[in-house]
This record gives C-alpha cells, structure tokens and sequence, in this order.
C-alpha cells in the first residue's frame, strides 16, 4: 500500500486505528536523532498504540532471549508490564524485570528527604523503593501470568543505561512511553526523587537510540475522569422502542 504524505504523519494516524505499529531504524552512525530516525520518535511520541522498532542484529536465535521490561513507581508502567509479560508467554521465553535509582545532585535530595542525614541513608531508602516496586510487579505478573518465569534486577543506574546493559541479553525490551525514571533521578520536594515527565517519557526516547534489541513503547491505557464517565453514563443510545440496547 502506497500512501502519500510524510511518514511518520501517515503512520501516527494510522495507529490510530492499529493494535501495535512497527518501523525499522536506520544506520546507527550520528545522534538518538538520526540513528533512530525521525519517523520512529514521532511514532513513540504520538501513536496511542504501542510502537515497535526493531534494532539490533535481527537473528532468530535472538528470539529465544528472555523479554525484558523497565518498571517505574509511576501507574503508567503497568501498561509496559501487561505487554512485557503476554508477550513472554506467547515467545515461551523468561521475563526481566528492571527496576533502577541512582541517586539526585545533593541539592535535590537535600531538599526532597529531609528526614535522612547522610548520602547512605538516601541510597539505602532508593534502593529499598526500586526493590519495592520491582517485588510488586513480580507478584504482579504472577498473579495474572503464571505461565511466566520472571525474575527481578534492582540497578544503581539511571534507568536508560540499566536498559541499555540488559538490551544485550534480551530479545526484546519494553519500555513504558510515560512516566518517571525511577527513584532518585530527580526530585521535588515530598516526592524523595520521584520524577515525572512531561509528555512521553525521556527514557523510553534515550532507549530507542541506544538498546542493543528490538524495543517496543507501550502507551499507558487511559482511563476515563469521574467526569467523563458521568458524561457517558447519559449518551446511552436506544434502539427504536427507547429502550437501551441489550449486549450478550
């Protein structure tokens, strides 16, 4: 099928209507930018699908590998982690689950944990939260994928090069398209160096130009406002006696 018009406005409006959208990547020899390729960032920018986009030496044994997945404190990470797993169960294959932190410049830890003294006492309780946070997504996927063998790793790194190293022993990555870079790449005060970032997420952006496997970003699934959902619950159409429509 020939469509005219940019590619990556194509495809984002196709993935309107996808369940996943898959692109290639170009010569890795410049920047995130040009090794990845415009068209793969707009997509992991703007598609509300998940969006896959194949790097590395594509062999079949790479297949084989386990699947590895970055999970963060932020909700959004779930939607990365149901991928992750599903996936795992249908290749057969182990599931990874990466948890990072490192620790903020002084200033920022100084400011979001004032109740701990030293730069030990800061790691210890990162490190403690990143476990955390790993534990619960294990129990996670064994309580819906039992199927699934998994395993955890708990990284003293940023959360982009923890993925990167684990991109080398993968067959795939899966990397939520929000959310936080994990415990202590940043803070604001109460959060004790919990991120947020705007938009779609600067790791999952930094893993599309450096992972060593193919690498899918998952959107997480919106849920609706009280709002929204009050709104719906009064835009029920009826069928020609004014009753409502009745599903089996």
């Amino acid at each position: 099928m020939s469509i005219p018009g940019h590619p990556a406005g194509v495809l984002a409006d196709a993935s309107a209507h996808a369940a996943l959208v898959v692109v290639g990547q170009r010569a890795q020899d410049g920047p995130v930018s040009s090794a990845v390729g415009s068209t793969s960032l707009v997509l992991a920018d703007r598609a509300p699908c998940p969006v896959a986009v194949a790097r590395g030496a594509l062999a079949p044994e790479r297949s084989l590998l386990p699947v590895v997945v970055g999970v963060t404190e932020d909700e959004g990470s779930r939607a990365a982690l149901d991928f992750a797993a599903e996936t795992a169960e249908l290749r057969d294959v182990p599931l990874t689950i990466v948890s990072a932190w490192s620790l903020p410049p002084t200033r920022e830890w100084a400011r979001s944990s004032p109740d701990f003294d030293t730069v030990a006492q800061v790691a210890r309780h990162l490190k403690a939260r990143a476990a955390a946070v790993a534990e619960a997504s294990k129990i996670y996927v064994h309580r819906h994928h039992p199927a699934v063998a998994t395993r955890t790793e708990v990284e003293p790194l940023d959360a982009a090069t923890a993925l990167e190293i684990a991109s080398h022993r993968a067959g795939l990555l899966v990397v939520g398209a929000t959310g936080g870079r994990g415990p202590g790449s940043g803070g604001r005060s109460g959060d004790a160096g919990r991120t947020r970032l705007p938009g779609r997420g600067q790791v999952a952006q930094a893993v599309l130009g450096r992972a060593a496997c193919p690498v899918v970003v998952v959107v997480p699934v919106r849920t609706a406002t009280a709002d929204e959902a009050g709104a719906s619950s009064h835009e029920v159409d009826t069928d020609a006696t004014g009753s409502a429509p009745t599903n089996v």
